[in-house]
């Protein structure tokens, strides 16, 4: 028996997701933007003690262009990031990044990106994703692919926050 468990340590509190229906979505820009507002959970910790686990999965294609998409998940209430790495120097701080040259234009791949947080606080907030190009040229598609839609079809995305006691 795990005794932090039965103390109540990592005991999963809530988990708050959503898995909309979002249609095929494409950005191209230099500057963090969120994907879709579509794809936004909101939470109410329940203790400011607790660890906050968040998750996204989703469709990503690189349109055939040689630039990489950066991703991260966002905390919208506070306009706060969360828990990005600080020793890459000049490289951009992110949770998840993909370079797609392919000579099919339909190359897409399914991404899942975590990151984990203190709740800090009680209060509410709410998370989504967030992308920016390298160089903000090369439209960049989320949830299918702009070509061969028959055989590529769409993939719903999931985020989802799942609060842990500490």
């Amino acid at each position: 028996t795990n005794s932090g468990t039965a103390s109540g340590f990592g005991k999963v509190l809530q988990v708050v997701s959503t898995y909309p229906d979002l249609a095929f979505t494409q950005t191209a820009t230099a500057s963090w933007t969120e994907v879709d507002s579509g794809l936004r959970v909101a939470i109410t910790p329940q203790s400011a003690t607790s660890t906050l686990f968040l998750s996204c999965n989703f469709m990503f294609g690189g349109n055939n262009t040689s630039n990489i998409t950066h991703f991260k998940l966002y905390d919208i209430t506070n306009s706060a990031d969360i828990n990005l790495a600080t020793q890459g120097g000049s490289r951009t701080p992110m949770h998840g990044a993909a370079r797609h040259v392919d000579t099919d234009l339909a190359d897409v791949d399914n991404f899942q990106i975590e990151v984990q947080v203190s709740a800090a606080n009680t209060n509410a907030r709410t998370y989504g994703m967030y992308a920016k190009n390298e160089s903000g040229t090369g439209v960049k598609q989320f949830f299918g692919g702009p070509v061969d839609i028959v055989a590529l079809g769409i993939v719903k995305p999931m985020i989802r926050v799942m609060e842990v006691a500490a």
